[in-house]
């Protein structure tokens, strides 16, 4: 199976940005630039039970099959987002041929242990998740390899990427969860 992980790829100007203008300051006396929407159910299209997994999303690259023509970018910050992905391919080498999909996911505690096992895309992908904040280090990313579970610990500017295989989170029992999520191909 494809999986890297990295904790080494940005650049301080892109913390700094990402501490400043995405997440506020520490001290919370600004607060966060970005507007970020509901979302009722972080996998709606698998979620045959109607149960709610309610997240926050900010859209940065819309879906190829839900963007208009000769739309690329949905988003004001989908530059730098765009940079902050191109970090961690030029690191890790990794060659690509189109980005698929690329959101900002806000988890919170939202009364469900986790979120439902899902797949990002009917047809082959892979998958870039970076965390953005200091969360719940028991809210994990969890990727179905076969019948193994591999459990990857969410850290502050992490990145890591598999192949579009099915996985989960573990919702944070405390604080929120920010993660960057980018498909490509």
């Amino acid at each position: 199976m494809f999986l890297i992980e990295d904790k080494n790829f940005l650049t301080e100007e892109q913390k700094s940005y990402i501490d400043n203008y995405i997440l506020g300051n520490v001290s919370r006396t600004k607060t966060a630039e970005i507007p970020f929407f509901l979302q009722p159910n972080a996998v709606p299209k698998e979620n045959k039970d109607n149960m709610l997994f309610p997240l926050l999303t900010h859209v940065l690259i819309n879906r190829p099959e839900d963007r208009a023509d000769g739309e690329f970018l949905n988003s004001k910050y989908g530059n730098f987002f765009l940079d902050v992905v191109t970090s961690f391919f030029k690191k890790n080498n990794i060659k690509y041929d189109e980005i698929l999909r690329m959101c900002l996911n806000f988890s919170f505690n939202n009364g469900n242990k986790k979120t439902l096992s899902h797949i990002d895309h009917d047809y082959a992908h892979k998958q870039l998740i970076i965390y953005l904040n200091n969360c719940d280090p028991e809210s994990y990313t969890v990727i179905k390899n076969n019948k193994k579970e591999i459990k990857i610990k969410p850290e502050i500017y992490k990145g890591v990427c598999f192949d579009g295989v099915e996985h989960y989170n573990i919702s944070p029992t405390y604080n929120f969860r920010l993660v960057l999520v980018c498909t490509f191909r």
